[in-house]
């Protein structure tokens, strides 16, 4: 199922599951695609997290979400992602991104 996202530039039509990370700027999301290319939208980090809930998405830090499927190592206080992406990790968060890595690989 495609979402359509809007910015200034009209309507963006994409897959939840083609979206790397998303990083918090304030009032601002960038989202980063599969693809390569990026867009930004003017909503905060909590919408982002509705509309990702049903896919498996993980909040590393108050200010990124990242799609766990594109996740390739954990480093210390950042995880890799696909697309040389790399995203922060909160040490109160680091247990649960570890959990959660463990049931998406053992579901598929």
């Amino acid at each position: 199922m495609k979402y359509q996202f809007k910015n200034v530039r009209g309507l963006k039509k994409a897959k939840p599951e083609d979206v790397i990370k998303v990083e918090a700027n304030e009032n601002y999301s960038v989202f980063y695609f599969s693809t390569g290319r990026s867009i930004t939208l003017a909503k905060t980090i909590k919408e982002c997290e509705g509309i990702f809930e049903p896919y498996p998405f993980y909040r590393t830090h108050r200010s990124c979400i990242i799609n766990l499927t594109y996740c390739l190592e954990i480093q210390h206080k950042e995880v890799l992602l696909v697309n040389n992406l790399k995203a922060n990790i909160s040490r109160r968060r680091l247990n649960g991104l570890k959990n959660s890595l463990l049931c998406i690989k053992e579901m598929g």
